[in-house]
């Protein structure tokens, strides 16, 4: 299954950094917080999608008018909106971005 979420998050976990680093900024620690809390939830919310044989399609992805027809599968993570999708429901520009989403992400990660 196609997955969006970054290829290392996991592996950035921040939760003991406070143990290790107790003089670390508040500031730093919190965004870094946040990113991971907003990767673990898409995880979760990816994981459900697969088991029901749907993958996950950001919002930017998808045209408005697909978006208005698919409300029901829309799942809402933070600020940043996905739906649940068949791969075979997938038009060519959907794919098309969505390739260029995760090309996005390995380059990031």
């Amino acid at each position: 299954m196609i997955s969006i979420l970054p290829p290392k998050y996991r592996a950035k976990d921040p939760r003991q950094l406070l143990y290790h680093f107790p003089s670390m900024p508040v500031v730093k620690y919190a965004k870094l917080m946040q990113e991971f809390s907003f990767n673990h939830a898409l995880s979760v919310a990816e994981d459900v999608a697969h088991k029901n044989g749907y993958i996950l399609v950001p919002y930017k992805c998808m045209h408005w008018e697909r978006k208005k027809r698919f409300v029901d599968r829309r799942v809402k993570i933070g600020r940043n909106s996905f739906f649940m999708m068949k791969q075979l429901e997938l038009t060519k520009s959907e794919k098309a971005k969505l390739d260029d989403y995760i090309e996005e992400l390995e380059g990031v990660g």
